[in-house]
Parts: C-alpha cells; structure tokens; sequence
C-alpha cells in the first residue's frame, strides 16, 4: 500500500477529526520505515490535495478528508511498486531514485507489495489509476518477462505511460531495465576463488530470483573454463517460502555445506551479503576459522560487510546509481517520449578486497 494511503488509514483508525495535529516528520519515518524525502513529498502531495494543512509554527494537521482525488495539475510524480519488503540494499537504490526525481521535479509515490504478486497487481494499477506520469517496478521475484506474466498481460501491455524496470532480465524486451549484469557477477566470482587457488566451492543462493539463477550460470562458466565441475553437492539452494519460513537461510545452508566433516568446501560464495554474515555464525559453530579453513565471498557490499570479523570480501553492487538511473531514464521518456528503443542499461560489479578470502 503506498505511503499516502497508509497515512489515511492510520488517520482513520485513529479516529483524527478535522483540525487535529498529525505525527511530526520524524515520527512519521519511524512508524512507516521511510525516508524523510519521502515523508516530505507525501505531506507536500496530501496538503496540494487539501488532506491535511501546515501551519508555519504550529504543526500539520488533518483535514477530515478520506478520498484521493485527481493530482493537481502541474505536480509530476513518478509511482514505484517494490515487489521485497524497502530493507537490505533497497533503501538506498530508492534514495538514488528520490535524488533524482527531486532533481527533475518529480514526487515519489512508493507501494511497497510485501512479497504479494496480487498486491503488486494490485499497486501498479492503483498508481496508474491516480495519474503517475511514469511508473517503476521492481517485480516479483525479478524473473525475466515471459507472455503469460501477469504483469505483461494486465499491465504493461494496456499501459499509457511510461514504465521502466530494475533487476529485471534483459529479455524483457518491450521495456527499458536497469539491472546489474548477474551472470558476469557470478563468473567473475568464480574467476576470483580460483585465482586465490580455490578448486572447491560451495553456492549459496535464492533459486526463485533471476540474480540468483544468472550468478549461478556465471559461476558454473567460470569453473568450468578451469576444467572444473560445480558438483550439484556444493550447491544449496532456497527459496521465497523458505525464507518466509525461516529468515536464516544463510545460516541454515551453510549448516548443510559443512555437514560431512571430511568433504568441505574450500570456500563458499554467496548470493548477497547478508547471507554471508548469517554463514559466519554457521562457520564458527562447526569450529571452523575464517579465512583460514574455509574463505566467503559476499556480494552487494552492504553495510555489514565491514563489520564483522574478519570483514567480507564482497562485490560492490552499484545501489544509488542504479536507482538514480531508472529514476533519469523514465524521466526521459516522460518528457522527450523517448519510447521507440528501450534502453537496457547494466551494470557490472567491482570486487571489495577485505579479509574473508585467502590465497590456497
């Protein structure tokens, strides 16, 4: 449910009455997990639409009105539908789209799905209904564009506006992306274990999301043109309903990678950071030394990375960049109607050095 919404039906459920002093800004960011650009936005969207009134000195306070009405003429504003919960790396690709739709003028208008395709569905169409002038998604489970999605078939494929998407395959064809390009990820970190002497790796990876599926592809290439095998032992898999299950599945996985004490890995690449941090706990448990007996690989370069101990060596996924690109490139089409070629804009990875791998 998008910001704005959710600010009405805590007012409602609240029972605020015409005249009565809403949450401050801050307060507002805590209770909805958002940014204050965002908070801010959303307030200057409800005040235009006469939901609320600021008074210089005094506060912000409620109108009484419930109903979203058509935007005012003349305020441009971009709509994004996030499939995952806005944590993790998202926070601050959505800050490099915000920078960069306030740079152009633009409002942001976030809906976040929680993991729900009817949601999502359900998102995009609300945001469309209400007049965004252009449209982002981040969809569910990333998986590339086929004819029978849902999102092809009731959305884009009816859509009068400009959409763009991230993290979403390159063989989306009828729409321009902004992705990072997973399968070079995965074999370049395959490249790098082998370079340090690794022969025997372990993959620890969601298997429902494109990123997760393409690095897997690049990682096997990589073994592969070293004459090696990616065994189906060292890989260990999960999924969303995994991980609705159980949010440690980098612990979890990693218990299953070191479970034969006498056939251990040398080294175990991860599908993102966070991950990685829960592999250490596993690692640790099994009375295993990092980088010592067994090396890890992360990938995002979150901010975890450089706290544990030792700290991760990772790859650098490009978070504010990418989301200040999607932002530029559906502006341009907004503005210039540059529709007749979508752009497919990706990104490559650079390796962060620390301490989790060492040299066989």
């Amino acid at each position: 449910m998008q910001i704005m919404e959710r600010m009405l039906s805590f007012f409602n459920r609240q029972q605020y009455g015409t005249g009565d002093r809403i949450p401050t800004e801050h307060q507002l960011m805590e209770m909805f997990g958002v940014s204050r650009t965002t908070i801010r936005k959303t307030l200057e969207i409800l005040e235009a639409r006469g939901l609320i009134t600021r008074t210089r000195g005094s506060g912000t306070f409620y109108s009484g009105k419930t109903a979203f009405e058509a935007p005012t003429p003349g305020n441009k504003m971009l709509g994004l539908v996030h499939y995952f919960f806005m944590d993790y790396i998202y926070t601050e690709i959505i800050r490099g789209i915000e920078d960069e739709a306030e740079r152009a003028g633009y409002s942001l208008i976030i809906a976040n799905s929680n993991r729900s395709e009817e949601k999502q569905l359900e998102s995009i169409q609300r945001l469309i209904d209400q007049g965004v002038d252009g449209l982002i998604i981040e969809p569910r489970r990333n998986l590339q564009l086929e004819d029978h999605d849902p999102i092809a078939e009731q959305i884009i494929k009816s859509a009068t506006i400009p959409i763009v998407t991230t993290h979403w395959g390159i063989k989306a064809k009828s729409l321009s992306t902004v992705t990072l390009d997973d399968v070079y990820a995965g074999r370049m970190a395959g490249e790098y274990l082998l370079s340090m002497g690794h022969r025997d790796p372990a993959y620890v990876y969601k298997e429902d999301i494109q990123s997760g599926y393409d690095r897997l592809v690049g990682f096997r290439s990589a073994l592969e043109a070293a004459g090696l095998e990616l065994r189906d032992a060292r890989l260990h898999p999960f999924n969303d309903e995994d991980e609705v299950r159980n949010a440690m599945q980098g612990y979890l996985r990693t218990l299953d990678a070191l479970a034969d004490p006498g056939n251990l890995p040398d080294s175990i690449f991860y599908f993102n950071d966070n991950l990685a941090v829960q592999g250490y706990r596993a690692i640790a448990e099994k009375g295993l030394r990092i980088p010592e007996d067994i090396s890890v690989l992360g990938f995002d370069d979150h901010s975890s990375a450089s706290i544990v101990s030792p700290p991760l060596t990772t790859f650098e996924h490009p978070k504010y960049d990418l989301g200040r690109w999607v932002a530029k490139i559906l502006i341009d089409e907004i503005e210039y109607k540059a529709t007749a070629l979508p752009i497919k804009l990706l990104f490559e990875p650079k390796l962060i050095e620390r301490g989790s791998v060492q040299r066989r």
